[in-house]
Formats: structure tokens, sequence, C-alpha cells
């Protein structure tokens, strides 16, 4: 998953490797314990997951074949292959690293156990509680979950009606209907005699191509007046000059007779959908080749969004669409999930989206500024059981989380499932509320109001902006890093906001904002988090874009 024969894509090639390390015992053993171990440092911040599982004598193995690929003609990448000097890392969570724990204002249950762990690929509620969870397991299993809402996970009722799915990785029910989207097709799930197994699986739709490779997926289903919209994903295998097939890297909208219509395409690894602000649908995407940082899109029609493998040779030059929100790889995602609305808290009517491996809950505050929407992402949770795949409101009025992981690279710290659910307590946490953006600067929005004195002076504010370049790479650099010069600091009269005037802020780049950490509340109460990623795609009053 993350290393290829000659590309450095998310970890560096093994061609790359064996050039850096020479075929000495010594080196064979150090890296025979990297391995094991896992971590990061030596060829990036990118984290490399633990493989203490695997027998020494057949790593030692791996690593003396890596090794002997070594070559005159194989050069080591200027921007890898070699200790990077990292940025400091901060202790304090929520400032430039990890939060350690789950949200203050909100509650967490964890609904499933040892004996019974759930790699969800899906989620999905009946109109009278009752939870289907697909699962991502060779044997494609499908679960009825009775009692989820009930408040207690010693009596769940948990019965297996269904087997033998492909990658189940969407599931929605209509009028009691149970529907999945596997990897090759949309798919009914009936039960005939009322025992709740299910008897006959049903093709809606197998119309979309799809192809053997073992990193092309069919993700999400969500459902609205009579059409299922999906994502289909491209494979990341692709043989040398081998197009994809023409469905893939595209939001799909399915209708009850099978027909297949194309919302946009572009898309890379889309692991999200669902609906957001205003009922629109929004769809996160993965870093890669063509995409150098993890985004939040807005779907509408005929968007392209930036991944060029999918492009014929007619259409090489066409526009990218810019994503709604950057998502900086590392920093606040790495495969981003489904995203939800909010419903309840100060946050009502903002958005929450999952990480696979960069793990927890992230919050995203979206405006309209000249026609479309941008905004603002924030960390909103951690401590939660594995990497956040798949997020449902239940009837109950928790927010259920459905997590999943795998071997190399997929996970958060090696956990591969985990179904869980949080509900708002009503307890305030002091944080970032939003980021709106002004002409000349932008106004930060609190949870509560600052005590007196705080949040006065330009050094209790760090402000950066940059902006993304696209290449065939995997990922890419920051273009144009600059730390940015506060010119005014304004609190307003109730103290819950704050307005920056910031000379020099440029459309079409990431803005960064770290406050300080020792700022509080009129309450007494400590930051919850200080970091904010704002993407500022159009500058409010200009025709800026």
């Amino acid at each position: 998953t993350c290393h290829e024969w000659e590309e450095n894509t998310v970890g560096p090639a093994f061609k790359t490797i064996a050039a850096k390390y020479d075929d000495s015992q010594e080196v064979t053993d150090y890296l025979i314990a990297r391995v094991k171990e896992g971590g990061s440092g030596v060829w990036g911040s990118t984290l490399m997951n633990p493989h203490p599982h695997l027998d020494d004598q057949d790593l030692k193995l791996m690593i003396e074949f890596i090794l002997s690929l070594d070559s005159e003609e194989t050069e080591v990448a200027s921007n890898t292959g070699k200790p990077q000097a990292l940025p400091e890392v901060v202790d304090n969570p929520g400032f430039g690293s990890p939060l350690s724990g789950v949200h203050p204002s909100y509650d967490l249950e964890t609904l499933d156990s040892q004996e019974q762990p759930f790699a969800v690929g899906g989620l999905a509620f009946y109109p009278d509680g009752r939870l289907i969870v697909t699962t991502w397991t060779p044997e494609g299993y499908v679960y009825l979950l009775d009692g989820v809402t009930e408040g207690d996970p010693e009596n769940i009722k948990v019965t297996r009606i269904a087997e033998g799915l492909a990658e189940p990785l969407g599931v929605t029910v209509v009028d009691d209907q149970i529907f999945v989207l596997q990897k090759h097709e949309l798919t009914q799930l009936i039960d005939l005699d009322g025992d709740q197994i299910i008897d006959e699986y049903r093709a809606v739709c197998n119309e979309f191509d799809v192809s053997t490779d073992f990193h092309e997926f069919a993700f999400g289903l969500v459902h609205r007046d009579h059409h299922f919209y999906a994502n289909l994903s491209i494979p990341m295998r692709l043989m040398v000059g081998e197009m994809p097939l023409p469905d893939r890297g595209r939001t799909v909208k399915i209708g009850m007779d099978g027909s297949v219509e194309h919302l946009n395409y572009g898309l890379r690894q889309p692991n999200g959908i669902g609906f957001g602000v205003d009922g629109e649908i929004f769809v996160t995407d993965h870093q890669g080749q063509w995409l150098p940082g993890n985004k939040l899109i807005h779907v509408r029609k005929g968007k392209f969004h930036g991944m060029r493998w999918v492009l014929p040779d007619s259409l090489k030059h066409i526009p990218e669409e810019p994503p709604t929100v950057w998502l900086p790889q590392d920093e606040i995602a790495n495969s981003p999930s489904e995203p939800t609305t909010l419903n309840d808290g100060p946050y009502k009517g903002q958005m929450l989206f999952g990480d696979v491996s960069h793990g927890g809950i992230k919050r995203v505050y979206l405006e309209k500024v000249n026609g479309t929407y941008q905004g603002a992402v924030f960390r909103f949770t951690q401590g939660l059981k594995a990497g956040v795949n798949r997020l449902r409101w239940g009837p109950d009025g928790a927010l259920y989380i459905g997590g999943v992981g795998m071997v190399g690279g997929w996970s958060w710290r090696g956990q591969r499932s985990g179904l869980q659910k949080i509900r708002y307590n009503g307890t305030s946490t002091f944080e970032i509320l939003n980021v709106s953006a002004l002409s000349n600067g932008f106004t930060i929005e609190f949870t509560e109001p600052l005590a007196a004195g705080q949040a006065e002076n330009k050094s209790d504010f760090l402000v950066k902006q940059w902006w993304y370049l696209p290449t065939a790479a995997y990922g890419g650099p920051k273009q144009d890093e600059t730390i940015m010069d506060i010119r005014k600091v304004t609190v307003s009269k109730d103290r819950r906001s704050v307005s920056l005037e910031i000379p020099g802020l440029k459309p079409g780049h990431v803005v960064y904002f770290l406050l300080n950490d020792q700022l509080t509340s009129k309450n007494n109460h400590s930051l919850w988090s200080g970091e904010a990623w704002y993407t500022l795609n159009n500058k409010p009053g200009t025709n800026e874009y």
C-alpha cells in the first residue's frame, strides 16, 4: 500500500531504500527493528505502522532482497532518502499535535467488544433504531444490531444476516429495505421469510466499471429523492500507459432502475460521501498523485477535482476546481472519510468528518463567499477505539462511529475495528467556534467569552499562508509558505470574537492559525484546541479568485 518499486509515494520506493543503505548485517538488523517497531523521522513525518507479527527470518529475507536492488542507475530523490529536519513537536495536544482525549462536551460509549469486533464498512439505521453494520473483511459480513439505542451495551443483540459481499463500504435503508454498495454493484438485501436473515441478493445496478485491482473501491452510500449517491475510486496500481476505466474517479448518481449518471470526475480515493451544509452533498478525497493535500469537496455537476490519471489527452489542460477546504496531510488529515452535519451544541449546522489513519473526528465551518463554499477545519475529538471510517446519527440523537484499519498504512495506531457512539452532554468547551473571512483579514469567534486581557496581543496568534501545486508526484510540498504580519487585533465588546487585520492575504491559499495555548475564557476554561486551517478560495468584497 505504501511502497512502489521505483516511485516514492506514501513511503520511499524500494530502489530508493536500496540506494540509501549498504547491505551489512548491522544495517539489516537495524531495518528489521524499524519494520517491527514502526515510527517516523527518517523519510519524513508520515508514520510507518509497526509490524510486530512478522517473523525475523521473513523480515531478513525481505530486507536482503530490497537492499539487493541497488544499482549505479538508482538515484535518491532529493526530498526523501535522507533524514529530514522535522518541526519541533508540541507536547500540548491541540496546539501543533493531535488531541489526546474525547471532546469534553460529549460522552463516549463503546458498543462492540474484543469478542465481537466490527471492522466497519458502513452504518445505517432502521427507523425503529436497529443498526445495520457492513464489515470490511474477507468474509463480507453484514450484521443487525438490536438495542444499540437503549444505553446498555451488554444487552445488544447481534445477528449476522448476510455474508459473502465484496468490500461493502456503503449501506443505507430506504423504506425499510437494505441497500449495500459492493465493489462491483449496488445490491438490495431481501429477507423473504421475515426471519431477519437475507435470502436474496438482488443487483440494483452493476453498470459501473470495475477491475480486480486491490486498491479500487466503491465508497459510501446516501439516498435522496429516489436516487443513490456514491463514489468510485481509481485503481492505484495502474500498468504503465494504461488508463483507468471510464466510470472511476467520480461521484455517481444511481437510479432505482440501475441507471448511472456521472456527477464529477478527477477524484482519487474519495472514501466519504454525505449531506452537509444546506443539505448539499460533500465528499472527501485523499492526498496522492496530483493531489498535494487531502480535500473536502462540494459535489457539483461537471467539476474536475484534480486527478489527471483519469483524463484523456483532449482534456489534459482542463482547469481544476479548488476544494471547498484543503485538509493538510499529517496536520489535520491523512485519509479522511465520511462527512456529516452536526446536530447539537453550539456547533449545530457545522460539519464533521472522520479519518482512518490520522484518527479521530474533525470539525468544519463553511461560509459562502462569492457564491461558493469555503471555510475552516478544526480538531474536534480523539480518544476513539480505531480510525474513523463511518459516521451516522442515530434516532437516539447520538453520533455512531464506525472504525476500521488494515495492516500496511491504512489504520490509526494499528487498530482495525471499533463501534462506538458519542452524545452531547451540555458541557461548555472553550475553543474556536468558527473562523470567517474579511476583506482585510479574519474574525475568530469562540464558544465562550475571553477573559479580561486575553487575546489582545499580536503575539497570541501565529498566522501562516501557503498554496499547493498539483504534480504527478505523490503529494506535494507547500508553496511560498509565509508567516503573516498581523497589523491589528480587535476584541469584540462581548469578548466572544477577535478580528485580525492581516495584509498580504491571497486567494487560492490556505491560512493557518495557531493560538496561544495559555488563553483562557471568562469561565476560567483553557482552550481545548487552538488551531484552524482556512481555505481562502475567495476574498470577501473583491472579485479575487
